[in-house]
């Protein structure tokens, strides 16, 4: 009976500890990802609605310059933006080819994000088994 509740307690700290530390993590990954996506959609916006407009004209906008504090700005040369290519590696492109790469980019985002759902599901499921299933061997 000892030997049964000793391997029924390590099974449920193995579930609890590895695999919701696990969960967790793959839980901020996916966060991380769609706030990344979100980032790339407000960019993929605004190009959109500057493409519009006429591009003689010095553009007016407001700034977020850190902790939601705004300054208004003017833009006299706005046919090309700076997208973020990777972790720490941006480029001056032109809308047309910001848009092109914005849109693979989510794609892409929107693919792992998807993935990591899918491990976060399977990561629970697991977790759900081991503890079912030392339920059902304590009642044994």
């Amino acid at each position: 009976m000892n030997e049964k509740s000793e391997l029924c307690e390590k099974y449920r700290k193995f579930a609890v500890e590895r695999l919701q530390s696990d969960y967790e993590e793959m839980i901020k990954a996916v966060n991380c990802i769609v706030d990344e996506v979100k980032e790339y959609e407000t960019l993929l916006l605004f190009i959109n609605k500057i493409k519009v407009l006429d591009s003689e004209e010095p553009l007016k906008t407001q700034t977020n310059i850190g902790k939601n504090i705004f300054c208004e700005a003017v833009i006299d040369k706005w046919d090309r933006v700076i997208v973020k290519l990777l972790d720490d590696v941006y480029a001056e492109l032109s809308l047309e080819r910001a848009e092109d790469f914005i849109t693979k980019k989510i794609e892409l985002l929107s693919e792992r994000a998807a993935f990591y759902e899918r491990e976060t599901h399977s990561i629970r499921a697991r977790i759900h088994l081991i503890l079912s299933s030392v339920k059902q061997l304590e009642s044994l």
